[in-house]
């Protein structure tokens, strides 16, 4: 049973903490680890200096990464420049912002003192207010509890925003986060938001929440935390089909390395490298199998300068009244290897391969490709079948051109994506791929497709970045589309869109950024930053049967970093 299970994972969990405390005094170039928050502009500044073709081991497809990373990336990137004696007007205004972003982690760097640090408090790391109007009907997937999914956007035209929920019209976002260190290799890190109109709470919802919270400890180049942290795996620009930030992140035990690094032997040839194991526990908003396990692990590695690949794989298991084994069955559904059997305890798996391909002669172009796959052939294909993750496919690739002008001032992104009626859904078991009444993959839910088309622009001496996206999107009823073995009564609990039709739309949205610069406040510096998003959206049968409707954000964000000099003790 659950409740059995539940204290021998805590002893093992123990056990490993244990361990852990025992090796810290044999590890050796341990330092202070913080995620970067998802929504920072850290993230976009690297992306383009690796499009501009200045960085050589930059693995955006595993999100987040710590500062202290970052900061190497950073100089990865000054290197190169003096390395090929190039200049260019946008890769040195994007490392001079790095630089006062990540001034202290790069200063460790710089100094060789990164396994050597005095303890430090960062009370302030940064802090933001953002501005939502939404207009127009959410998007849902919501069959009721017993499944097969149950999930709901937060904000029409505002996916990956962590899960924070805003009502129709007038809304305000705080954000706030800071960290410290002890001993060179303890970390704590906070982010914490209060999202919602001022003059209300949203039934159901809480106004507070953490988005990003953990205890890191770090041994050598390994960072081992537990808590809530930010995800988001592939190479997709706007969603995730294995782990992405659409819903607010659930508290787990990771394992990941902090620089990217070499396999050992003939894995070498492999390439630099990076690798993330999770563990965590999903949410009661199930009417069964509440409290799943879900397990993650996923793999990115460089082969060659100009070829990327990786892997994903999560498997979520148990909770309540689908939790009938023992240890020895949890050990078998966390690792994949034996499942066992659905009497005994369900699970739902999703897993994937993805492809990145860096062509510099035709001005960098970047094209990527991903394929994701949940539970497996057992009933079409039982010879092998079984033992792949791929009766319900789903699909997302794309072109980059960081430099549709020679100069990289102006890019240009096209990326599709087609999800198949079984993705993101478990059948009878409420084992789907939500948390807290959101998808946590990719935003557009199952059954569906979507092209975007974006041209972007710097603009205003290199201290604005415009995005213009055109997007097209379908959405359809069948949600068991492809699941030949299992057909829901026409018109039951479980299947209400039977008689409805296909959902189409339209949109255009335009988001414009600002790159820090330094700014007196009071008798005190700081970076001030910020984010603007307008989007509009024309549906047709929005929730495949609602008459024809208009959506629309309109969103501000500015962001401040203070400049103060951190509290440091011996």
């Amino acid at each position: 049973m659950f409740g059995a299970v539940q204290p021998r994972a805590a002893a093992a969990v123990s056990v490993v903490l244990a361990a852990i405390c025992c090796a810290t005094a044999y590890a050796r170039a341990s330092t202070y680890v913080v995620m970067i928050p998802m929504e920072s502009p850290i993230y976009e500044e690297l992306e383009t200096l690796d499009g501009l073709g200045y960085l050589d081991t930059y693995f955006s497809e595993i999100r987040p990464f710590s500062r202290v990373e970052a900061a190497r990336l950073t100089l990865e990137a000054e290197r190169n420049m003096r390395m090929e004696d190039k200049f260019e007007p946008l890769a040195v205004q994007l490392t001079k912002v790095l630089d006062r972003q990540l001034s202290e982690e790069i200063g460790w760097l710089r100094s060789n003192s990164e396994d050597k640090l005095p303890n430090i408090i960062h009370p302030l790391q940064d802090v933001a207010g953002q501005y939502v109007y939404s207009a127009g009907s959410r998007r849902h997937w919501l069959t009721g509890p017993n499944g097969p999914i149950n999930a709901q956007e937060g904000t029409p035209l505002l996916p990956n925003n962590d899960g924070l929920q805003t009502d129709p019209g007038s809304n305000e976002i705080i954000r706030a986060s800071g960290w410290a260190g002890m001993g060179s290799f303890v970390t704590g890190y906070a982010e914490g938001a209060i999202a919602g109109p001022l003059t209300h709470a949203i039934a159901g919802t809480s106004r507070g929440q953490l988005l990003g919270t953990e205890a890191v400890v770090s041994l050598g180049n390994t960072a081992i935390s537990f808590g809530q942290e930010e995800r988001w795996w592939g190479t997709g620009q706007y969603g995730s089909l294995s782990q992405g930030d659409n819903a607010k992140p659930f508290y787990a035990l990771t394992v990941q390395n902090i620089h990217p690094r070499y396999l050992p032997w003939i894995l070498r040839y492999l390439g630099p490298g990076r690798r993330q194991i999770f563990m965590g526990q999903l949410d009661a908003d199930r009417a069964t199998s509440q409290h799943p396990w879900i397990a993650g692990h996923t793999l990115v590695f460089k082969p060659l300068p100009w070829f990327e690949f990786g892997i994903t794989r999560a498997i979520i298991f148990g909770g309540r009244d689908n939790d009938h084994y023992d240890f020895t069955g949890f050990l078998g559904r966390f690792t994949g290897i034996a499942t066992g059997n659905p009497a005994n305890g369900n699970t739902k798996s999703r897993g994937g391969i993805f492809l990145k391909f860096h062509i510099p002669k035709l001005r960098n172009l970047q094209l990527y490709q991903e394929m994701a796959g949940s539970d497996n052939l057992t009933y079409e294909v039982p010879t092998i079948g079984h033992y792949m993750p791929f009766l319900n496919v789903a699909y997302q690739g794309g072109a980059y051109l960081p430099r549709l002008t020679k100069d990289g001032l102006t890019d240009f992104r096209v990326e599709w994506v087609v999800t198949s009626g079984g993705y993101d859904i478990q059948n009878g078991n409420s084992l789907y791929f939500t948390y807290d009444g959101q998808l946590f993959g990719h935003p557009i839910g199952p059954n569906a497709s979507q092209v975007d088309v974006q041209f972007g622009r710097w603009l205003g001496g290199i201290r604005y970045k415009a995005d213009l996206d055109f997007f097209y999107t379908e959405q359809a009823p069948s949600l068991y589309e492809g699941n030949t073995h299992f057909v829901y009564p026409a018109n039951s609990a479980y299947y209400p869109y039977s008689s409805l039709g296909k959902e189409h739309s339209e949109g255009i949205a335009c988001d414009v950024s600002r790159l820090a610069q330094v700014a007196e406040i009071g008798n005190d510096r700081a970076l001030l930053y910020g984010k603007g998003r307008v989007a509009l959206e024309y549906v047709q049968r929005l929730n495949y049967g609602a008459p024809d409707s208009v959506r629309a954000v309109a969103s501000i964000s500015i962001g401040l970093a203070p400049l103060w000099k951190s509290i440091e003790w011996h």
